[in-house]
């Protein structure tokens, strides 16, 4: 059968007890199942794929076969008992001890994988099962993040992978803080080892690390005291923890969440993407600036959009929260929060030490 050939149309008639030829028949009526009760046994939403299991049976059926049902089903001979289905096969992982210590915070996910029917398991479980398993040991030994060796820990604090993309965070930012979050970004120690270039801050002269070039750096103070007032507009506290590891998404608060992680993912972006023009062209850029013009730039373009599509409703929901970084005038304008619209005229604060590095 053609249509037997999908795993899921496959999959279907296992769970609904029909692997044979009798199984399609309708005993109490002398005649074929209608669509409609193989829908419903199989689970289907609409008759169409029943439909066809029915017509190709029929056109495979040799014509001698044919006559025989044809004859069982005049006779009305009570129907045979049902062909057992396959057994319920479990899977799951099975324990291990490692030969290494447990990191608190492994990367294996075996404990948090629930043994599930073997018939039924989604693909991607199948995948996490499979890939968890052939690598346990090392992943058992391994922490989830880079980070976990870096920022003091936390009751609570862990990595929110889920929130580093959304309908809100282009996919190439949403990358730069999914790379950051495994550390795998170039550093002056790391890039050091391969080409004669220094090992030290492009900026500041100190020895380059992973937590230096987004954490300690120096020029990086005015930009984390800009995103801790933005944040404060939100009630919530900009932390280290909180830039690294994104904020969850809840139903409740959504939109602010949301929106709370794009400006993270464009801050760190704005970092990123600052080193990386000092280290091409020497050129010294404030990653607050960048910032600012990124979070305006995208702003205006919404508000453009919305605009031309009669959808401002839909965009105040969305980026007029709280009034926090823009508001819509009753004239149809669109006005930006000093913060983010342009530098204030009021005196620049001054530079705030929100972490600092481990002993």
């Amino acid at each position: 059968m053609q249509v037997a050939e999908s795993c899921s149309v496959c999959q279907s008639l296992i769970l609904a007890e029909v692997t044979r030829v009798g199984d399609l028949l309708d005993y109490d009526r002398g005649d074929w199942l209608d669509p409609l009760t193989l829908t419903w046994r199989s689970a289907l939403s609409r008759p169409h794929t029943p439909r066809r299991v029915l017509q190709e049976v029929k056109a495979t059926l040799p014509p001698a076969a044919r006559v025989y049902l044809d004859r069982v089903l005049l006779k009305g001979t009570p129907r045979p008992p049902s062909t057992p289905g396959p057994p319920d096969l479990l899977i799951g992982p099975l324990p291990r001890r490692p030969n290494r210590p447990l990191h608190p915070f492994t990367a294996s996910r075996l404990h948090e994988l629930q043994p599930v029917r073997f018939q039924t398991a989604p693909r991607k479980h199948l995948y996490t099962f499979v890939l968890h398993t052939l690598h346990a040991l090392t992943l058992v030994s391994r922490p989830d993040t880079k980070w976990r060796d870096l920022l003091p820990p936390l009751e609570g604090e862990q990595p929110r992978w889920a929130s580093l993309y959304s309908t809100l965070v282009p996919r190439p930012v949403g990358d730069i803080s999914w790379r950051l979050l495994h550390g795998a970004v170039s550093r002056g120690t790391y890039l050091a080892r391969f080409n004669p270039i220094p090992d030290t801050c492009p900026f500041c002269g100190v020895w380059e690390t992973l937590a230096h070039v987004y954490l300690e750096c120096a020029r990086l103070q005015l930009l984390f005291r800009l995103l801790s007032n933005l944040l404060l507009r939100f009630w919530l506290h900009f932390s280290p923890h909180l830039f690294i590891y994104a904020l969850p998404v809840r139903g409740l608060t959504k939109s602010r969440d949301l929106l709370v992680n794009l400006l993270l993912a464009l801050a760190k972006t704005a970092i990123y993407k600052t080193r990386e023009r000092r280290l091409a062209d020497g050129v010294s850029c404030d990653c607050g600036a960048v910032f600012r013009s990124s979070v305006h730039s995208r702003i205006r373009a919404e508000f453009l959009w919305a605009a031309s599509t009669d959808s401002l409703d839909a965009f105040e929901e969305w980026w007029v929260l709280s009034e926090a970084l823009c508001s819509v005038s009753p004239s149809g304008s669109l006005c930006f929060d000093p913060l983010i619209g342009g530098e204030s005229k009021g005196p620049q604060p001054q530079p705030l030490l929100l972490w600092a590095p481990l002993p």
